[in-house]
């Protein structure tokens, strides 16, 4: 499965851990299909920047606690740093 057309991200609350990493929720509208195949009816995105390098990107349904965790080559590249940039402009570490 290739991870794309996640559209309208919204920052929704974020937690960050000084000098070590930061943790964001977004939530976003996720393409029907992608639902489906994921099998969750309210998903959003649990996002975790580390300070050195690195991020993980996790989907959690609201709905029924579903978690998939997606790694960077399930992505669409662009949809993918769409998601790490946006996490980025919230991050209380990453803003300039």
């Amino acid at each position: 499965m290739h991870i794309k057309g996640i559209e309208h991200l919204k920052f929704h609350s974020q937690l960050s851990l000084k000098q070590v990493e930061d943790r964001i929720i977004i939530t976003a509208d996720f393409p029907k299909e992608l639902r489906v195949a994921l099998g969750m009816r309210e998903p959003f995105l649990y996002v975790t920047l580390y300070v050195r390098g690195g991020a993980r990107i996790k989907i959690i349904d609201e709905d029924n606690a579903t978690l998939h965790i997606p790694s960077k080559k399930d992505f669409e590249q662009k949809t993918y740093n769409k998601i790490i940039n946006f996490a980025k402009e919230h991050a209380k570490q990453f803003r300039s």
